[in-house]
């Protein structure tokens, strides 16, 4: 088998002005919505197991053979933690993108923002990969390089709403409830990346706790950042019950909350595996709520993306990948935990540090929830697109829904792979 070296390589800046992202282009590609798939390949004959030295040890399968002897150099990106490397890793470390004949160029970002403007930039670097939904409004945008969503990776719940000790009161079981977190969210400073998914998961866990009050009684947000406070109004202007929501990185929010200066961070909402490194290391710092409560409309899945041009010039290629990314997802929802292990190899993390806080499709998931454009996966697709319609640069008419997805790719690997 062809042995390759994978670079993995960390951005951590790109000089760009805002206007790449939503400012317009004059040549826009089509959308890749009319692009016929090819079929994806018949899935190889499954090969007995090897017998594990290890009894306990989860059973990792042998490499497969490889489809493809004609090598196809890709260029992806995944996110540092457990639900937005998972699948890539496993793809890279068990073989699947071997037996489909990928050589994957891997960049692990660390801020879906600056992510978008590498795949979107003229001089793009990345070809696809996975988002959280705090960036999903970029596919809706029509100005400029395009992208498109082209495939469902899973439900996330890797938003943490973490706070001080003593700052948050449980209710009479110990438990952290609508009426705890609105108390205890009353007249505070809360610190979270606005433009990631924490900034948007914050603003629905507002509307659930303020559901059913007052509106006079409601809490409500102010920032300094525009693009956050854009199509948002305030209840009410009731100074007591603001909350200053300031802009931080969430790689610098453990550093916030370890100081002792007035620049301590006191209450933040930050993405995993941050609130769980910040929980083990700070022992005056609980974790207050994560999706339990949000409802169900507002729990938003975690995608890949790629970009337009490149789906229209590979489409070949582009189901090689989405085949190798459905085979990894199969073998992860039966390995959740040695999966989170594999991610962490690949982004050189802590083992044990990538908590397992995803829900993870099923075959039985795959095949029923996009049975039909009524299905359950479509649904949380439209919600997730309602959701971020928003975040449309204004002045913008948002791509149609139809637009936006590309699953042709995903509907042959669940048609053609499934045993």
């Amino acid at each position: 088998m062809k042995k390759r070296t994978i670079r993995i390589a960390l951005i951590l800046c790109i000089v760009m002005s805002a206007a790449l992202i939503a400012g317009c282009a004059d040549d826009q590609p089509s959308a890749p919505a009319s692009t016929p798939a090819p079929a994806a390949d018949p899935a190889p004959a499954p090969a007995d197991p090897a017998t594990p030295a290890d009894p306990a040890a989860p059973e990792v399968p042998p490499e497969p053979e490889p489809l493809y002897h004609e090598r196809a150099f890709v260029r992806a990106s995944i996110h540092r933690n457990g639900p937005g490397a998972s699948l890539v890793a496993i793809a890279e470390e068990l073989g699947y993108f071997d037996m489909y004949g990928i050589d994957a160029d891997i960049t692990i970002v660390e801020s879906g923002p600056v992510q978008m403007a590498a795949m979107r930039a003229d001089n793009h670097s990345l070809d696809f990969g996975y988002i959280g939904p705090g960036v999903a409004w970029n596919p809706m945008d029509p100005s400029g390089n395009q992208i498109s969503f082209i495939f469902f990776d899973q439900l996330g719940n890797s938003e943490r709403l973490i706070a001080r000790t003593g700052i948050f009161t449980a209710n009479a079981s110990g438990v952290f409830d609508h009426n705890s977190v609105y108390n205890g969210l009353r007249g505070q400073t809360v610190y979270m990346e606005v433009g990631t998914t924490p900034g948007g998961w914050f603003k629905n866990l507002l509307s659930a706790i303020n559901d059913g009050r007052p509106v006079d009684e409601q809490l409500w947000l102010t920032c300094e950042d525009p693009a956050y406070m854009q199509g948002y109004e305030a209840p009410n202007q009731n100074p007591e019950n603001m909350i200053q929501v300031v802009n931080l990185a969430n790689a610098n929010i453990p550093a916030g909350m370890a100081t002792a200066g007035r620049d301590r961070v006191d209450i933040a909402v930050a993405f995993e595996p941050i609130p769980s490194t910040i929980v083990a290391n700070i022992s005056d710092v609980e974790v207050i709520t994560d999706n339990r409560l949000l409802p169900p409309e507002k729990v938003f899945p975690g995608t890949f993306v790629a970009r337009n041009e490149w789906i229209d010039e590979n489409p070949d290629v582009v189901q090689r990948v989405v085949n190798a990314l459905f085979l990894a997802a199969l073998w992860r929802a039966d390995n959740l935990d040695e999966a989170m292990r594999i991610a962490e190899r690949l982004c050189q993390a802590e083992e044990g540090s990538f908590p397992l806080s995803v829900y993870c499709l099923t075959l039985e998931d795959y095949q029923t929830w996009f049975s039909s454009p009524d299905g359950r996966g479509f649904g949380y697709l439209r919600s997730l697109y309602n959701e971020r319609i928003p975040n449309v640069p204004e002045g913008l008419e948002p791509k149609p829904f139809e637009d936006v997805f590309d699953f042709s790719f995903m509907l042959n690997a669940i048609a053609n792979l499934s045993p």
